[in-house]
């Protein structure tokens, strides 16, 4: 018999992704820790995903197909968390997975802490050619949440929420791209932060992301978002090194878009902006990209830009 208040609701959010929606909702169903709910939130697909999933909603009474006209993923999510009965909220893509002991080790690290209302951080793995490989944890020094997230970003895939934080915080649906790092500053303002150990998040990448590891517009939106939360710095938490750091790194990877893209004057304007912010941040790493925007200079130096740049 299901349980009508499990421990873990669980929320996908798909949108034509029939050829990899299964296997993530099968690494959900097939966890070591079983007491949860698993929503599947469809924003309106157009390809055979409902019709792949409704069996498995038919054989597994703690899965649940939900289909609703198109309104992008930070609106599918919400509705996940309007429908759940859990006590604590995961979230997961569908191009990703969990591995088998992703709740249970979540539910360790809860327990352990007496159950608390938190924002729970696990670190993910990447798959690299069939292979999983640890991302990095990114080690800072810094104990307080919201210099971390500057530094940092976490997807959903990565977090545990308890319940009454989401009933109270919500994905801003005007919001397409960072709509998670958003709604994590507004959160952890509130709420203290508990980072697991764990890697039990497997990411892919199987050719559809939404956002391009070097698309303008992500960049623009990490910009934007940075200034937001030094802007919500009423109380001075953030120390001068680590706003300039923050925006400086920013305006960098921007520029750096720009230059992928071609756009040479726009990768010129936001590279000094970065140098001007913060001339201690990177400088050497900044002089090389410079000098590779100059055509018969970039092949000559190209092994010793920084992988960000040469990748």
């Amino acid at each position: 018999m299901i349980n009508p208040h499990p421990f873990f609701s669980v929320i996908i959010p798909t949108y034509n992704r029939a050829r990899s929606i299964v296997e993530a909702v099968e690494s959900v169903l097939s966890q070591s820790f079983s007491d949860f709910e698993l929503f599947v939130i469809d924003d309106g697909s157009t390809d055979n995903t409902g019709e792949l999933l409704k069996p498995i909603a038919k054989r597994d009474s703690r899965f649940k197909y939900v289909y609703q006209e198109n309104a992008e993923r930070s609106a599918a999510r919400n509705h996940g968390i309007e429908l759940s009965k859990g006590r604590y909220i995961c979230f997961l893509d569908s191009d990703d997975v969990y591995l088998r002991e992703h709740l249970e080790k979540f539910h360790q690290t809860i327990e352990q802490n007496n159950f608390p209302k938190a924002f729970f951080i696990g670190n993910s793995l990447s798959e690299v050619n069939g292979k999983l490989v640890k991302d990095p944890p990114y080690i800072t020094q810094t104990n307080d949440p919201i210099e971390l997230f500057l530094k940092i970003s976490f997807c959903s895939q990565q977090v545990s929420l308890h319940s009454d934080i989401l009933k109270e915080f919500k994905y801003d649906t005007s919001i397409r791209i960072g709509e998670d790092q958003e709604l994590w500053s507004r959160i952890i303002r509130h709420y203290p932060v508990i980072r697991s150990n764990q890697y039990t998040i497997v990411l892919r990448d199987l050719g559809d992301r939404t956002v391009n590891s070097m698309d303008v517009n992500a960049f623009k939106a990490n910009l934007t978002l940075r200034k937001k939360i030094i802007a919500q710095d009423t109380d001075g938490r953030i120390r001068s090194e680590w706003r300039k750091f923050s925006l400086s790194a920013a305006y960098y990877k921007l520029a750096v878009s720009y230059l992928k893209s071609g756009s040479r004057l726009s990768f010129l304007w936001n590279i000094m902006r970065s140098i001007l912010i913060d001339p201690n941040h990177f400088p050497k790493d900044k002089i090389l990209v410079i000098a590779s925007a100059i055509p018969f200079i970039k092949n000559r130096i190209r092994h010793r830009l920084p992988a960000f740049v040469r990748n």
